[in-house]
């Protein structure tokens, strides 16, 4: 699994059912990725974590990355102020 973790500042106060939506919108979109977790910091930041395959796929994908990123940052009006990007180290998995 390869990660990608930022995190978004918003101009306005976070709409939940916005932001659902969006993510939403952008299923099926990358075959490479595996999930996607937005969550809210407070009422004017949020996180997100994109979860692929492969590093590989995360290379492949990274102008379908971009445009994604152009699309929500514009629809949310959002601008990133952190990333971070690397393979799986460790996992652990409570049932």
């Amino acid at each position: 699994m390869f990660y990608v973790s930022t995190t978004w500042k918003h101009e306005n106060e976070i709409n939940n059912e916005k932001m659902q939506n969006l993510l939403a919108s952008f299923k099926g979109t990358n075959p490479n990725v595996k999930e996607v977790h937005w969550w809210k910091i407070d009422n004017f930041t949020h996180g997100a974590l994109v979860i692929y395959k492969s590093e590989k796929g995360y290379v492949e994908s990274k102008e379908i990355h971009r445009k994604a990123r152009e699309e929500s940052s514009k629809e949310a009006s959002t601008t990133m102020i952190r990333e971070e990007v690397g393979n799986q180290l460790a996992f652990l998995e409570n049932n």
